[in-house]
């Protein structure tokens, strides 16, 4: 099952591989302009948890991290975009994104490469005092069919807005 929320403010969590990740924040203060962040994997805001390191993969420098996980230091992100290149060559899993993190709370998107095409492929779960809740979040509006590439790149497009996320 997947594992319990770390401490930071944005974070990928058990993503087999990824190649940069760009951050599009909204900020709290209404004349300020979102702000692009774009973090190579070698960056040295990336917080490496557990197994996570640096490596080359299918001809791209990455972050694997197998088991492990990569906080993004000094971000405070409610509303705003996270892109990221993905890749994993696990036949069965769970890799995602968390977000909106504070202390033991967040929220967590995430992929199971084993239910591709299914409609519970992807899943969203708050995560309230380091549990997690897909039991109570689960089916429309909270789970949803898509097609999960093995062992090649595809991208993830996490939109917050509000109580929204796409």
């Amino acid at each position: 099952s997947p594992g319990t929320l770390q401490n930071g403010k944005s974070m990928l969590r058990q993503l087999a591989s990824c190649l940069a990740v760009t951050l599009i924040a909204g900020t709290a203060a209404l004349c300020q302009a979102p702000q692009t962040i774009s973090l190579p994997p070698d960056s040295p805001r990336w917080e490496l948890e557990g197994q996570a390191k640096v490596v080359d993969h299918q001809g791209r420098k990455s972050l694997l991290l197998n088991g492990g996980g990569a906080t993004v230091k000094d971000l405070d992100l409610r509303d705003g975009v996270i892109d990221v290149d993905v890749s994993t060559d696990a036949v069965r899993g769970f890799f995602g994104i968390q977000f909106r993190l504070d202390g033991n709370n967040g929220e967590w998107v995430y992929l199971r490469q084993h239910k591709s095409g299914l409609p519970d492929a992807m899943q969203y779960t708050p995560v309230l005092n380091g549990g997690l809740n897909w039991q109570l979040y689960s089916g429309e509006g909270f789970s949803g069919g898509v097609d999960i590439a093995t062992d090649t790149w595809f991208h993830l497009r996490l939109e917050l807005t509000g109580a929204q996320a796409k």
